[in-house]
């Protein structure tokens, strides 16, 4: 029905300016994720995982924004190490209780 094309100019003139507009885009791209920080997820798919890696095929979500092919997310080694590896947003879910 309508295309339009908007362009805004802004000035953030300090350090504290900076970091509260990076913060609220921050916010404005977490409300909009399909996975909060924090959340447990299953790893539907092992596409491009080693073996030794996402043991058991869970994990947390450290980050994940909107329109991003990969999550954050923070898994088990076969060797008992906490790493944060990236996964594809389409290979994970959450996950339930069992």
């Amino acid at each position: 029905m309508l295309t339009f094309a908007e362009s805004r100019q802004r000035t953030l003139n300090t350090p504290d300016e900076i970091a509260a507009y990076l913060g609220e885009t921050f916010q404005g791209m977490q409300d909009q994720s399909p996975f909060q920080t924090g959340e447990a997820v299953d790893i539907t798919s092992r596409a491009g995982l080693s073996p030794e890696i996402a043991v058991g095929d869970v994990g947390v979500v450290l980050c994940d924004l909107p329109g991003q092919l990969f999550s954050w997310v923070l898994v088990f080694t076969a060797g008992g190490q906490q790493i944060a590896i990236q996964v594809q947003t389409d290979n994970l879910a959450k996950r339930e209780a069992e």
